[in-house]
């Protein structure tokens, strides 16, 4: 479906738009899911009738950028109906940006870039702007990192306030939890932002990981989520916990904390229990309890600098296919 222009009708009668509520579904149902959900945009009584439309899973952003053992490429993403709505919206006011993967304005843009295809078009935050993948329903645009960064120094602005008066308060800031389901297995995701006192801008991630019991890691049961852009969540995990002792001598590993922390982008990994607990249930899972480190650049600036465009899962890293899974493909193991 192409770009549509609004018009201006000051007379004659729009017959589709009298036809019961029951009919307008039914005709409906027969669109595919990028022109049903433009149907739905057209009017607000078309609104009223197929809102659910611009609900559909495949007009969200996918969980995880790509499948288990499969490289992101950027065409996972300019290939979604999601993306091929956004193209659909564009008009004279609006135009899609294919590192944010939204609308902007066209203020946000140059001359130059209003007048390229969609899939290369980029905003005025430049070649460093994208997307980080937080959680699996959470991906961050850099002007979400602002957004981000703002209430993080409102917030801590009031608790000082509020500590000068009541004493010594909790710090921590659960910014967003939520619980997925990979077929057996379960993650439950907890986001701690900070602001750290260099300006740096820190999420903690919390992580409780349901697993069917000595199963973590193994082909069948690995998920595709990403702990960072580099490294696989199941296999570091699977290194953290096997980093007591050196497989090969049987003393405490050197190489700890390169397993630990990424090569690439300094994500850090800590699990303080290196063995799941039962979680209380007779499933025949287990549970690890796990947090990540990562710094998300510069909370001073309003554009993106080096340490957020490494934390970025869009657009592709093509030096990590490049030449085949090298040291920095999330699905080779690292360290051991």
């Amino acid at each position: 479906m192409g770009s549509w222009t609004r018009e201006k009708h000051t007379t004659g009668r729009c017959h589709l738009l009298e036809l019961p509520a029951e009919l307008l579904i039914g005709i409906a149902s027969y669109l595919a899911v990028v022109p049903r959900a433009c149907l739905a945009m057209t009017c607000k009584r078309l609104f009223a009738v197929e809102a659910v439309s611009l609900k559909s899973q495949s007009l969200c952003f996918d969980q995880d950028f790509a499948p288990v053992f499969q490289h992101y490429r950027n065409n996972h993403t300019f290939r979604s109906d999601r993306w091929q709505l956004i193209i659909s919206l564009e008009d004279q006011r609006w135009l899609a940006c294919s590192r944010c993967l939204k609308l902007h304005p066209q203020s946000s843009f140059s001359m130059r870039e209003r007048n390229r295809p969609p899939n290369d078009r980029l905003c005025n935050l430049g070649p460093l702007a994208g997307i980080v993948g937080l959680c699996p329903c959470m991906k961050m645009t850099f002007r979400d990192k602002i957004d981000l960064v703002e209430l993080l120094q409102v917030r801590e602005r009031a608790m000082t306030a509020l500590a000068t008066q009541c004493g010594p308060i909790m710090r921590d800031f659960c910014w967003h939890s939520c619980v997925t389901n990979y077929a057996s297995t379960e993650m439950k995701v907890e986001l701690y932002p900070e602001l750290d006192s260099n300006n740096m801008l820190n999420i903690r991630t919390n992580y409780q990981l349901r697993v069917v019991k000595g199963r973590l890691g193994t082909k069948e049961y690995i998920t595709p989520r990403l702990g960072c852009p580099h490294r696989s969540l199941d296999l570091w995990l699977t290194s953290v916990c096997q980093t007591d002792l050196c497989p090969r001598c049987g003393t405490p590993c050197t190489m700890a904390s390169r397993i630990s922390a990424c090569d690439r982008c300094k994500t850090s990994m800590q699990c303080t229990l290196k063995q799941p607990t039962t979680g209380g249930e007779q499933d025949g899972r287990v549970v690890y309890l796990f947090s990540t480190e990562r710094c998300i650049g510069r909370g001073d600036i309003s554009m993106p600098d080096q340490g957020w465009a490494i934390q970025r899962s869009h657009p592709a890293d093509s030096s990590v296919y490049r030449d085949g899974c090298g040291e920095f493909c999330p699905w080779v193991l690292h360290g051991h």
